[in-house]
């Protein structure tokens, strides 16, 4: 130890090695890095999730679930005559899986083994629900449920319009009828065969003038034209009388 003068105060000071001051200053920087590494050690295992910290249910959920069939205890019901199709539904097991039914389906349903879809287009209705058993297995395992189907009857028949039917409405042909649209109808039907006759007498005129015909096939074709306008006639009142006769049957 020495005394020490500077800039008038007077302190003691303690000697020292460089050597001593070197081995200071690097022990207290390997203690900042070690300090420092552990620090950020600590961090990073906080971060990455432990083994101990998983769920129990895990482990229970990586084990092979046992077979099961899910498909309701009611099937969806079908119509006869409407296309049907259903996928039966399981869980668990491996794949892949092969279908069966206990019991008698419906005339037109199959059952395909593979998919497990039953599909088809019912003949009839059901008087009562089907009672089918439904089997599943993989090979290793297998499930049944029992289940019930109906299929009921359509009160009116299937139809498909055939391609070239043009997509007219129906028309109240009768309700026309009843409001008296008939006569005005056959009154038209009149008009237009009393006018094509007409049109054809002139023209066959015309026909035997250019053919300086004899007055007796003027004769004729008076005749035979007078025999179609008659005839027109005719028809006329025998289906006015007809539907007027209608009409007065189906008011009383």
């Amino acid at each position: 130890m020495r005394r020490n003068r500077r800039n008038g105060h007077v302190g003691l000071e303690f000697g020292g090695s460089g050597e001593d001051s070197f081995v200071a200053v690097v022990v207290t920087k390997l203690t900042g890095a070690l300090l420092f590494i552990l620090l950020l050690t600590m961090v990073i295992m906080a971060l990455i999730p432990k083994g101990v910290d998983a769920p129990a249910g895990d482990a229970e959920a990586d084990k092979p679930r046992p077979l099961a069939v899910v498909t309701p205890n009611a099937l969806p019901e079908a119509i006869a005559g409407h296309p049907y199709t259903l996928a039966l539904a399981a869980t668990g097991g491996k794949s892949p899986l092969n279908w069966s039914v206990v019991g008698l389906l419906p005339e037109g349903l199959a059952l395909d083994p593979e998919s497990g879809v039953l599909r088809g287009t019912p003949a009839a209705g059901t008087p009562k629900p089907l009672e089918l058993i439904l089997q599943v297995s993989d090979g290793v395992s297998s499930a049944s449920q029992l289940t019930r189907l109906t299929v009921y009857q359509s009160d009116k028949p299937l139809t498909t319009p055939a391609w070239w039917k043009p997509g007219i409405p129906p028309i109240p042909v009768r309700a026309w009828l009843e409001q008296g649209f008939g006569f005005l109808l056959l009154w038209l039907v009149h008009l237009v065969g009393m006018n094509t006759v007409a049109s054809l007498h002139r023209w066959s005129l015309g026909t035997l003038d250019a053919e300086n015909a004899p007055e007796e096939d003027r004769r004729t074709a008076l005749k035979r034209f007078a025999v179609y306008r008659l005839t027109i006639r005719v028809t006329t009142l025998a289906a006015a009388i007809t539907l007027a006769t209608w009409l007065l049957r189906h008011h009383n």
